[in-house]
Order: structure tokens, then C-alpha cells, then sequence
């Protein structure tokens, strides 16, 4: 550090400067909502919360978990995030790893038919009525499928297997190996990072999703956790069905129950990003890269 010269000193400690902006910029959202979910209910509805609790009360969140309902979602929600990002992380590695071998005749023509598929996609009336042709209609496969394996993601993880050695292919196959062994002998054990960074994404992206719940999924008992939250922050008819007791005020609490479902839907995607973040730098920077 010593030897460093002042140019390179000022530039370091600005960049320092805008990582902690930044940092804080992310994290005040979150211990925002997170103070007004913890929050007395009459300081929340004062408006008098700006970052750290004003007062303590879980009387929301006795309200939120009472109901069955949101149990019933949460174990939806599972299903589709972990069964929806097995599948399509499979489906990723299995189109983009014939797309990493040069000697595959049909890479350049599926390459162009996956990007171009990035910019025209089918719009909600043919996808409803595929589903509905399908019988996907009013099922978990409705959810899972669909989704499937997205063209970005393909590319990208295409590009992270480019970059493993043709001679570890080549060595295989002169052992005897096939496609499928040398995929999940050798490409898969080299490409964590690239599925990291693929599990991460697939898993956020089916956490959040209820567009096609709603479109989809009629019955109540199939609905995921953020459908049902979408209804209780609309009219909080769910949430509150159990009734509050003690001498705070449904109004209080309707207003505070907004705060507490987003704190229960972010809670296990936060907890889940620490296991993944060391791969997902590198799988973000090699799989980015233009081949």
C-alpha cells in the first residue's frame, strides 16, 4: 500500500467510496421493509419508521402464518422453484453442450434459431392454448415446463464449455466414453460455476413468478406463494381471515401486512445466495464472454 502512488491511492479510495454508496443504496430497501414488519403497528401507520424499528410487535407475522393457506403456498412454491430449476438447468446443459463442440454439424444453425428466439417470443393466446392442448392446464406442469431453458442462458452456458479443453474430450473418447459420459463424467463435475450462476437465476426467476399462475393454476391449491401474496397485498383477505385479537385495529395491521409477506417471499432466496456466491462471479465473467 506504501508504494502505491496518490493517483492510485485517490482512485482506490473513490471506488471504495462507490462500493459502500452502492451497498448502502441495496441494503436500505430491505432493512426498511423489514423495520416496518417488525415495527409497532401505530408507528408504521404514522409513517414514522425510516430505517431501524420504531417499537417491536410480530403480531403481523402471528397473523401471516396463522392462516394454512400460506403454508399450502410456500410448499408450492418449493416444488416449482426446486422441480422447475432441476429441469431447467438439465435442459440448459443438455442444448448448450452438443453447442460447445465444434464438430457438432448443426451448432451455427441452432445458435442462430436460440437467438433468434431471444427477441420474437409467442405471445399469452397461443401459450394458453398450447397449454390447454397439452392437459398442462391446472397442473404443476403447467409451471414447470414452460419455463424451460431459456436462449440467453443456453448461450451463455455454451460459452462457459467452450472454453473446457478439447483434449479432455478427445481423451475420453478415445476410452470409449459416450456423449452422455462425457457429459456427466467430465462437463458437468468442470461447469459449477456456470450452473451456479444458472441455479441462482432459474430459482429467482421461479420464486417470483405468478403471471403464469394466474393464468394457469385455477385451483387454490396449486398456487404458489406469490400469487398468494399478490392477493394479500391487494386486499389482504387471506392473510387476515384468522381474525386479530388484543387492541391494535385491523386497519393497523392490514397496512403492516404488506411489509411482512415481502420479508417472508425475499427470506429464502437471501438465505440461498450465500451458498452459490463463490461461483457466481467467475460463472457470470467465462459464461459473458463472446466466443
Amino acid at each position: 500500500m506504501k508504494y502505491m502512488k496518490l493517483e492510485d491511492r485517490l482512485l482506490q479510495a473513490v471506488t471504495y467510496l462507490i462500493c459502500f454508496l452502492a451497498a448502502c443504496i441495496t441494503a436500505y430497501p430491505l432493512i426498511y421493509i423489514f423495520s416496518m414488519s417488525i415495527s409497532r403497528p401505530e408507528a408504521v401507520v404514522a409513517n414514522s419508521v425510516t430505517l431501524l424499528p420504531k417499537g417491536f410487535s410480530l403480531q403481523a407475522y402471528e397473523l401471516v402464518f396463522r392462516n394454512k393457506d400460506i403454508w399450502l403456498s410456500y410448499w408450492n412454491t418449493i416444488v416449482y422453484a426446486v422441480g422447475g430449476t432441476a429441469v431447467s438447468v438439465l435442459l440448459t446443459m443438455l442444448a448448450a453442450y452438443p453447442l460447445s463442440r465444434r464438430h457438432f454439424f448443426l451448432r451455427r444453425p441452432l445458435s442462430l434459431f436460440f437467438s433468434i428466439s431471444m427477441f420474437f417470443t409467442g405471445t399469452l393466446v397461443p401459450m394458453y392454448l398450447l397449454i390447454n392442448r397439452l392437459g398442462l392446464y391446472n397442473t404443476r406442469m403447467a409451471i414447470i415446463l414452460p419455463t424451460g431453458a431459456a436462449a440467453y442462458y443456453i448461450i451463455m452456458a455454451r460459452t462457459f464449455l467452450s472454453t473446457i479443453p478439447d483434449s479432455l474430450y478427445e481423451s475420453a473418447k478415445i476410452d470409449g466414453a459416450g456423449e452422455f459420459t462425457i457429459l456427466w463424467r467430465i462437463f458437468v463435475p468442470l461447469s459449477k460455476p456456470i450452473m451456479a450462476v444458472l441455479i441462482l437465476y432459474y430459482a429467482v426467476q421461479q420464486w417470483n413468478s405468478y403471471f403464469n399462475a394466474m393464468v394457469y393454476l385455477p385451483d387454490k391449491n396449486l398456487q404458489p406463494l406469490q400469487l398468494y401474496l399478490m392477493k394479500v397485498l391487494i386486499n389482504n383477505e387471506s392473510a387476515t381471515s384468522g381474525g386479530v385479537g388484543g387492541a391494535v385495529s385491523m386497519s393497523m395491521i392490514s397496512l403492516q401486512l404488506k411489509y411482512v409477506v415481502i420479508v417472508v417471499a425475499l427470506i429464502p432466496i437471501l438465505c440461498v445466495y450465500p451458498f452459490l456466491q463463490k461461483y457466481f462471479t467467475k460463472g457470470m465473467m467465462i459464461g459473458a464472454v463472446k466466443e
